[in-house]
């Protein structure tokens, strides 16, 4: 009789936390990390594109885990390419603070070649260049000491290098009454990108040297051309001979990439109204 009165509540009490729900604490504590939580056990990338979705709200951070922003809860990638390439990986899409590193070598002795932190808001994009049969470790960690969440983690072929090239015209414009000079080029870009030329431009009249410069930006794609008026403030340009010297710069937000060209030339300057 006793035992089947224990029995009973035992029951009822069961079926109470049942319909109470599982507290977060309980469910929390019971949870398992993900599997490549741990170097040793990192998730083998086989062939690119690479796309994974992962919970790492129960990911942690071992003792030996390499700092990048901190390093929060960790999850860990493997990448061996089979030839020579570049490699783009980012977390966009993932709903926690993340920072992404990548390394070569063993455990304990690992070269840092790239770590970034909030590239795009809060997530995180590296590129680096790979060599085949070099094996790549990808560390997503998240700020500081901060929990995981659900990641996106992406891995792809990066595209070929920025490159930028400047020339200058050999022939400018300058207007005779206003001695306001025109100089003009071209910039190429080896793909679309934020571009911009800074020109200076100076003239020697007499015992005076005149210079002035300017600044225009644009979109570079191909082969662009670009014009810059310069004015000066001790003299006015007038047709002649004038040297130029002018530095171009192209941006991919895509990338990061951020490069420069530099030229110089001796010009003549036309009037033209």
């Amino acid at each position: 009789m006793y035992s089947s009165k224990i029995t009973t509540i035992l029951l009822a009490l069961a079926l109470t936390i049942s319909s109470l729900g599982v507290p977060q604490t309980l469910k929390n504590a019971y949870a398992a990390p993900p599997t490549n939580d741990d170097f040793d056990a990192a998730t083998v990338i086989g062939t690119l594109p690479f796309n994974d979705v992962l919970d790492t709200s129960e990911a942690t951070t071992a003792a030996d885990d390499p700092d990048c922003g901190g390093n929060g809860s960790t999850v860990w990638y493997a990448f061996t390419p089979s030839g020579d390439t570049g490699v783009m990986a980012n977390t966009f899409g993932s709903d926690y603070d993340t920072t992404l590193s990548v390394y070569t070598g063993p455990r304990g002795s690992l070269t840092q070649l790239a770590c970034n932190d909030d590239f795009d808001s809060l997530q995180s994009k590296v590129t680096f260049n790979a060599a085949a049969g070099e094996t790549y470790f990808f560390m997503v960690g998240a700020f500081e000491s901060d929990p995981g969440g659900n990641l996106v983690f992406s891995v792809d072929i990066a595209p070929p290098s920025l490159i930028i090239d400047l020339t200058i015209d050999r022939i400018g414009l300058v207007n005779p009454r206003t001695g306001v000079a025109t100089i003009s080029g071209t910039v190429t870009c080896s793909r679309e990108a934020h571009a911009g030329v800074f020109v200076d431009l100076q003239q020697k009249l007499g015992r005076s040297l005149g210079s002035g410069s300017s600044i225009e930006s644009f979109t570079c794609d191909g082969q662009t051309r670009w014009s810059a008026i310069v004015s000066s403030e001790n003299i006015l340009f007038v047709g002649g001979r004038a040297h130029v010297s002018a530095s171009a710069f192209a941006f991919d937000p895509s990338t990061g990439e951020f490069v420069f060209d530099d030229a110089v030339a001796d010009i003549k300057l036309r009037g033209s109204r």
